[in-house]
């Protein structure tokens, strides 16, 4: 009886949790970017970026350097445009030509944007050059350089993003980083040596270390001076945080949002061009998973009038939709589990 009694107890408090927040939605406008990644990427950068010297061209594959290359496109004014690796299509050709780009950097290798995409774009009359590492770390880092060149307003500040943290995080800092002109580097949470040999060399003055790793921690705080570490957004309260932070005594009337997978095996290939665009725009970008959380409803209620919703659709916040969620139920599992542990010990201890 008294195992019971645990086990209702256990339950009911999740589930009053969940539900005791009902709240129902905002009115609002919402206008939606739909298609292809390639499609996205075009239409974005046709509402941020009319006219531009320059581009960044990127594999829309590659997620974690379209991050790293966020804060040099916005420092140069360019668009970020996505690609196949051997076929550009010819929307994206089409919007290069009517924006009047006349020089794209290519980041990545052959491996990540074919020499064939290249010498279409030379063909167009577009001056190309190319940053590429051996890996994701060295990429970054090679960007990093380039920022630190390109840029007359110096930036003493860097941000450091674990490898093992949900991808989300890293969109959320890029409006952060753009508009304060902060490369964004990658530690591998196994090796943290070469990143940190090169914030001491470079002597920045201030690090932002992101990541719940103990060992990314661990090693941030006893190798680089002055790091600040930040805890990962969740999906509850997600970036709003970040938001309220940054645009802090400004009017919010428009807000993109996008649905992603919390982790770091998250896909955001739909979302490569939207960072730098949303910096350019001073349009914040709300992370969001299958629908609304509770908090982000309230939240677009106090500040919102437009969602410009950007791939997958984020469903409204209701009881329903937060049951059904994969979050709810992936949540409802480990509950379970953990019931199951508790029950098997008090077996043990009766």
């Amino acid at each position: 009886m008294k195992k019971n009694r645990v086990i209702a107890l256990l339950v009911g408090i999740t589930i009053a949790t969940t539900v005791s927040n009902i709240y129902a939605n905002a009115n609002f406008k919402v206008r939606n970017i739909r298609g292809s990644s390639e499609e996205i990427s075009t239409q974005i950068n046709k509402d941020a970026f009319r006219k531009s010297e320059e581009a960044i061209l990127i594999n829309d594959e590659s997620d974690i350097d379209s991050i790293s290359a966020t804060p040099l496109a916005y420092l140069k004014n360019a668009p970020i445009i996505t690609t196949e690796w051997k076929r550009i299509d010819s929307k994206t050709t089409k919007y290069i030509k009517d924006s009047g780009i006349k020089k794209i950097t290519i980041i990545g290798g052959l491996k990540n944007v074919s020499k064939t995409v290249e010498v279409k774009l030379n063909k167009l009359g577009i001056e190309t050059n190319r940053i590429y590492g051996a890996d994701r770390y060295e990429t970054a880092i090679k960007i990093a350089n380039e920022i630190k060149k390109e840029s007359k307003q110096k930036s003493d500040e860097v941000i450091i993003i674990s490898s093992t943290a949900g991808i989300e995080n890293s969109i959320a800092i890029t409006d952060f980083a753009c508009k304060n002109n902060i490369p964004i580097l990658w530690g591998d949470d196994n090796n943290l040596d070469p990143i940190i040999k090169y914030v001491r060399n470079k002597k920045f003055k201030k690090v932002y270390a992101i990541g719940d790793g103990e060992r990314f921690k661990y090693y941030a705080k006893e190798g680089i001076k002055n790091v600040k570490l930040i805890k990962e957004i969740n999906p509850y309260d997600t970036n709003m945080k970040y938001i309220t932070d940054l645009y802090k005594g400004k009017r919010l009337d428009t807000i993109y949002t996008i649905n992603i997978d919390y982790g770091n095996k998250g896909d955001i290939s739909q979302y490569l061009s939207l960072p730098v665009a949303a910096a350019k725009q001073n349009i914040p970008i709300l992370i969001c998973n299958e629908n609304f959380s509770h908090n982000q409803e309230r939240f677009i209620e106090k500040n919102v009038t437009e969602i410009i919703e950007v791939g997958q659709e984020v469903g409204k916040y209701s009881i329903w939709n937060t049951f059904k969620s994969a979050s709810f139920i992936k949540a409802m599992i480990l509950l379970v589990v953990i019931i199951i542990i508790i029950v098997r010990g008090m077996k043990i201890a009766i």
